[in-house]
C-alpha cells in the first residue's frame, strides 16, 4: 500500500518514456534532491510501485503519524503508520524516513517533554551572573 502516490504528471512522463523529465517533475513537486527523486523513479520503473513513494510534507501522513514524527517520536510514527495502513515494518520505516527527509532539518522540533527555549534566556542569565559578581566585589572592597 503506498502512502503518497506519484503525481499524475510524473506518471504521464514515465509512460511516455521520459525518465529525466519525470525526475525533474518529481523534484519540482516533492521538493526532494536529485538522488532521492531518481531512486523513487528507478524503483517505480523497476516495477516496485510499493516503494516508489514520493515523500511530501508531514501532512501526507495520517494526522497522528505526522504529530508523532513532528514531536520526534519516529518509532511511534512508524508503529502508528503500520497500524493505520497495514504496511510492513520496512515499508513504514522507509515512508516515515522519506517524509522526515523531505520535511527538512529538525530545527524547531522538540523532544518529548522538552520545553521551548530561546537564546535570549542564556544571555540574560550571563548578564545577571556578571552583575551579581560585580556587586559582590564592590560590596567587599574597603571604602
Amino acid at each position: 500500500m503506498s502512502i503518497s502516490p506519484l503525481p499524475p504528471n510524473v506518471l504521464d512522463a514515465l509512460q511516455r518514456g521520459k525518465t529525466i523529465e519525470a525526475i525533474k517533475l518529481l523534484r519540482a513537486s516533492g521538493g526532494m534532491g536529485l538522488k532521492q527523486a531518481k531512486d523513487v523513479i528507478d524503483s517505480y520503473a523497476s516495477g516496485n510501485a510499493e516503494s516508489a513513494v514520493a515523500p511530501g510534507p508531514l501532512g501526507a501522513l495520517p494526522a497522528d503519524v505526522s504529530a508523532a514524527l513532528h514531536n520526534g517520536n519516529k518509532i511511534e510514527a512508524i508503529r502508528l503508520l503500520r497500524q493505520r495502513t497495514g504496511t510492513g515494518l520496512k515499508e513504514a520505516k522507509d515512508a516515515v524516513e522519506a517524509v522526515e527527509r523531505a520535511s527538512g532539518p529538525l530545527h524547531g522540533r522538540l523532544s518529548p517533554g522538552e520545553v521551548p527555549r530561546s537564546g535570549a534566556g542564556v544571555w540574560i542569565a550571563v548578564a545577571l551572573a556578571a552583575a551579581a559578581a560585580i556587586g559582590y566585589y564592590i560590596s567587599r572592597s574597603p571604602s
